[in-house]
């Protein structure tokens, strides 16, 4: 009988088809792309960017969310699941993101982190070193960053020996948070080169206000009175910390200081005075003085997690989610603490 498969002692060559005849495959691809030039590179180039752009605008990071197990369903979506499929990793490289997913981290951190699962721990972990990353090539949010390695220091550190799980995945975990703790101190800011572009000691003092009205955090407003004169002037400006406690507090916070203040100065309110009442109070034991948190500020989100109301479905608001459904597109915006109350922690 013959011989019909292929021999193992020469398995061949692949041949084509070409205008020309039968020719080599590796030989016709060599030829191919020594008759490319610029034009066609180009033309390729340009192909496979706007391909890319197309799926990655396609692409949806959502989850559906099961709300209970049943006689047909056992299973519960788990937090560690949601991470992935939210793609919370990819998230912090969105400035619209970066802050709900922080804000996700403390309360993470903070309450449940040392009872969580092992798959969940060390997604949490992954999540803080890519924002990590994040930072130290944008050059923002860094005062943020150092506070959230700090809590997840103290959190490895207080439940070294209540958490679940192996003390080997725990110590793994502490070595990564030290590690990424070491490489944000070496972090140095860097000086603007002199450009010839406008900076912000050229604007005038209208354009700064505009700036200044738009920043919702004190510690911003503070730093950036602190760098010359004209923005000393425009920081300590009274209506703008006016505008400041009607944005994070309410009216009836505000009425627990605002009358004290009006006997003391009836023509002129020191709205900053108030603002600093409503944030936070200071208590004293013994020599040491500590400040708490009394109203706080309010969490502002560029972008958030929502649910959808007709499909259960866990989805960015600003990317949307494939619904089955036909009618309107109608969902419940979700806060991190929201969205944690929905998983059992």
């Amino acid at each position: 009988m013959p011989f019909l498969s292929r021999d193992w002692r020469s398995p061949g060559d692949q041949w084509v088809r070409t205008s020309e005849g039968w020719e080599r495959l590796k030989l016709w691809r060599i030829k191919i792309f020594e008759r490319m030039n610029e034009n066609i590179l180009a033309r390729l180039l340009r192909l496979a960017v706007s391909e890319y752009d197309d799926t990655w605008h396609k692409h949806q990071p959502h989850i559906h969310y099961i709300k209970g197990i049943s006689k047909e369903r056992k299973v519960m979506t788990s937090l560690s699941e949601a991470f992935v499929h939210l793609d919370m990793t990819g998230a912090v490289r969105d400035i619209r993101r970066f802050n709900y997913v922080k804000k996700l981290m403390f309360l993470l951190l903070t309450r449940n982190f040392r009872y969580l699962s092992g798959t969940s721990q060390k997604n949490i972990i992954n999540i803080l070193e890519e924002m990590t990353n994040q930072v130290l090539k944008t050059d923002t949010n860094v005062p943020a960053m150092k506070a959230l390695l700090n809590c997840a220091v103290n959190t490895l550190t207080d439940g070294q020996y209540s958490h679940i799980g192996s003390e080997c995945l725990w110590n793994k975990h502490r070595a990564t948070v030290s590690k990424t703790v070491a490489k944000l101190e070496k972090y140095q800011l860097k000086q603007r080169h002199c450009d010839g572009k406008p900076t912000l000691d050229d604007l005038p003092e209208d354009c700064l206000r505009c700036i200044f009205r738009k920043l919702s955090n004190h510690s911003d407003i503070i730093h950036t009175g602190q760098t010359n004169q004209t923005n000393h002037t425009v920081s300590s400006h009274m209506l703008l910390w006016k505008q400041l406690c009607f944005f994070h507090f309410t009216d009836q916070q505000l009425l627990v200081f605002l009358p004290q203040e009006l006997e003391i100065n009836e023509d002129r309110v020191n709205w900053r005075y108030i603002y600093r009442r409503c944030y936070k109070y200071t208590s004293s034991f013994g020599r040491q003085t500590s400040f708490h948190l009394r109203f706080g500020m309010k969490d502002i989100f560029a972008d958030h997690l929502a649910i959808c109301c007709h499909c259960d479905t866990l989805f960015w608001q600003s990317i949307g989610h494939p619904c089955f459904s036909d009618s309107e597109l109608k969902s419940r915006p979700l806060s991190p603490e929201a969205f944690l109350d929905l998983f059992v922690l």
